[in-house]
């Protein structure tokens, strides 16, 4: 294999890489607890004859910084979902949406109606794409819906603020019941759960994901989990012959302090390692790796201000004061 295959090999395999930790596993109960209500709600309608009115649904709203594993979550749900049951080729017990930047009306029926693959999901008014959306959400049969980057539902141009009318719009299809939704955003969403009465009371206790704290011990070990796991991965897809040792002396804390906690930002900096010591045409992640990656990837791109590679971990008052 050459280097550049090499490099190629493992940017693919990273995107394939799932690591098991307890805010995946709680995700994927509330997920999988929010399917099973959308399903004896459709039952019920189905029973009905699919006549008159729907049971009125709520939505869980999962909240918490980029790089925390939210999107990933869902991702792997689905993915498991899909190994695990015998689905027709047309049904889709659940939808992922990533909504478009700057949402309004028009833009959420056309996101919704891409997802499920319709070739003419840009042509239509607000009103009838949206009715086409609720249409391909019944005729798939789909039990919940999740909405992403739901924080673009705030607009942040000089004047702009929230895009009450797509809100307005969600409520609705909460209230004719056609499933429960989940709602994924930063911390920048959190506005839309508490400015518009209507809409946060028909919000199931919401999931705020914060970065792992390294002063809780279960928290601190979970991170640590996280460094065995990915180096487990880098042999398991094959794109290295032996570990690294990222559990090894104070790898751990380093990329704690790099990273505050976020296991996204820990997991880049770890790739964008491994791709330099493919470079060096090394057989696995060594600390000079790490060093240049948060040097060359962490630091431009203001993940930190501060590489602990090189110049050792700080204390909590000295990362307080780098913020």
């Amino acid at each position: 294999m050459t280097m550049i295959d090499h490099i190629a090999h493992a940017k693919h395999e990273f995107r394939l890489f799932r690591l098991p930790n307890s805010r995946v596993q709680r995700i994927t109960r509330e997920i999988e607890i929010m399917r099973k209500v959308g399903k004896l709600s459709r039952e019920a309608w189905e029973k009905k004859g699919m006549r008159g009115k729907r049971i009125p649904q709520k939505y869980l709203a999962i909240i918490g910084p980029s790089g925390s594993g939210k999107s990933t979550c869902v991702q792997t749900y689905v993915e498991t979902m899909m190994e695990n049951e015998i689905l027709d080729d047309e049904v889709r017990p659940v939808v992922h949406v990533t909504l478009s930047s700057q949402s309004n009306t028009k833009s959420l029926g056309q996101d919704i109606l891409e997802e499920y693959e319709d070739p003419e999901f840009e042509k239509g008014i607000a009103r009838s794409l949206l009715k086409r959306a609720s249409n391909a959400m019944e005729l798939a049969r789909t039990d919940v819906l999740v909405l992403d980057e739901f924080h673009h539902l705030i607009n942040k141009d000089p004047g702009g603020g929230t895009a009450w009318s797509v809100t307005e719009t969600i409520k609705r299809m909460l209230i004719r019941g056609a499933c429960p939704l989940i709602f994924i955003g930063t911390e920048d969403a959190a506005p839309l759960l508490t400015h518009n009465n209507q809409f946060s009371e028909r919000v199931y206790a919401p999931i705020f994901i914060k970065p792992l704290s390294w002063n809780l011990a279960i928290e601190r070990n979970e991170f640590r989990d996280h460094c065995i796991g990915f180096d487990t991965k880098l042999v398991e897809h094959g794109i290295f012959s032996r570990k690294s040792g990222l559990l090894t002396g104070d790898i751990p804390a380093c990329m704690y302090d790099v990273s505050e906690g976020v296991i996204g930002t820990a997991s880049n900096v770890f790739e964008v390692a491994t791709v330099f010591a493919i470079e060096r045409e090394a057989d696995c992640i060594e600390r000079e790796d790490l060093d240049k990656a948060v040097e060359e990837w962490a630091i431009p791109l203001n993940k930190t201000t501060h590489n602990a590679f090189r110049h050792g971990v700080r204390t909590i008052q000295e990362r307080g004061k780098a913020t």
